[in-house]
């Protein structure tokens, strides 16, 4: 899902850049595509949501690994662990895969008519990425087996007993806000002003609260409706589909935005990035949560954790970071290190000469090695303007 999104969001951006339309104040000056805030906004969420994929993926990959070598050894391994990253990977895959589906044709729409050209590459890569949501687990069904790993963390937080069990798990991370959940206490949101609303910290709490919420509620109605209504386990369940749908996605955001901003602060500890590096990640981290904040805004406000004033300061955020990406757009495609073999875009090259690239692939069509083309004799000739006679290549009456 990472390096798909990602080759979307380096053919976007840089054609982005690229593109001019539209003048500025001065009415001389034509502006980039990539400079209107519109463009940003449908482009940069993409762009940050590539380098949080590639984090999360990188984090489940070694533990993976890790369970292997384990068993490779014969060396025990804690059920619960195994459990944990079951539902992480379902999770995550469910999650991911969609979010780089609609991503990538979302860039392909970013791109205007040209977008839809062979020669783009996003055509084909969004139809042979188009498969992923659903092998390998059909995303729809994929919830399921997360939730059912995390009620029984719900009930061991409940009942007091076995929590920590899963001290080494991606859902630990949930346990302080579902100890708060389950005995009825109420979290709130501790920003002030409108900075605060922008530190991770803070935005990682609010994920964390939501998803243990909506956890919760699924335990929660499946226990009424087995208790109170008399449903059987399996009515239960299949009521609550669409409540665990909405809790596996809460669960995911929060895992991805965990290893996002955890992925950063161990790449600058390795000195792979730094400072200023980390600054431009950072800041890439804030849009990715704001941006999912204000998409979810209901499931935040619903139960009172965000209050209406500290809402309002989101949406302004978002806007805000989408300025400070900006200046970093480019580099931050170009950090990525795709080359144009593998990108296969005309639209997408790293040197910017996107039009006579565009021409040089239309002229390889068979339907364009000839002048007229091979239908205008048969079907369009007598619809030019001048009826029959010399093509001259003038408007058509149509």
């Amino acid at each position: 899902a990472a390096k798909a999104l990602a080759m979307a969001c380096v053919i976007t951006t840089r054609y982005s850049a690229v593109r001019k339309q539209g003048f500025a104040e001065d009415g001389k000056t034509e502006l980039q595509v990539l400079d209107y805030r519109q463009q940003q906004h449908r482009i940069f969420p993409l762009l940050a949501a590539s380098y949080a994929f590639y984090f999360s993926g990188r984090k489940l990959w070694t533990q993976l690994k890790n369970i292997e070598e384990k068993l490779i050894k014969a060396k025990p391994l804690n059920k619960a662990v195994v459990s944990d990253v079951h539902a992480t990977s379902s999770a995550l895959k469910s999650f991911t895969t969609t979010v780089a589906a609609d991503g990538i044709e979302d860039c392909r729409k970013a791109c205007g008519g040209h977008g839809f050209l062979s020669s783009s590459g996003l055509p084909e890569l969004f139809t042979t990425y188009l498969q992923s949501p659903t092998v390998e687990g059909d995303n729809a069904m994929l919830p399921q087996h997360v939730i059912r790993v995390l009620l029984k963390l719900v009930q061991a937080v409940q009942s007091n007993q076995g929590v920590e069990d899963y001290k080494a798990c991606d859902s630990y991370t949930l346990v302080p806000s579902l100890k708060v959940v389950v005995h009825g206490g109420h979290e709130q949101c501790n920003a002030i002003t409108s900075q605060d609303m922008c530190q991770l910290p803070t935005l990682l709490s609010a994920f964390r609260h939501r998803a243990a919420r909506l956890v919760v509620a699924v335990a929660s109605q499946m226990n009424e409706d087995v208790t109170v209504k008399g449903s059987s386990m399996q009515e239960a369940w299949n009521n609550a589909l669409v409540a665990m749908g909405k809790a596996s996605r809460a669960y995911s955001l929060l895992l991805i935005l965990q290893d996002f901003t955890e992925g950063i602060v161990e790449e600058q500890r390795n000195q792979i990035i730094g400072r200023p590096e980390a600054d431009v990640m950072n800041d890439l981290a804030k849009l990715f949560a704001l941006y999912w904040m204000e998409k979810d805004m209901g499931e935040f406000l619903e139960d009172g954790y965000l209050s209406p004033g500290q809402a309002k300061w989101v949406a302004s955020n978002v806007n805000s970071y989408l300025a400070v990406i900006r200046k970093n757009a480019v580099a931050l495609v170009d950090a990525r290190d795709i080359s144009d073999f593998r990108l296969k875009s005309a639209l997408g090259r790293y040197d910017g000469d996107v039009y006579p690239h565009i021409m040089a692939a239309a002229k390889k069509d068979p339907l364009n090695a000839v002048d007229p083309g091979p239908a205008y004799d048969p079907a369009l000739k007598r619809l030019i303007k001048g009826g029959v006679g010399v093509y001259s290549g003038t408007a058509s009456r149509l």
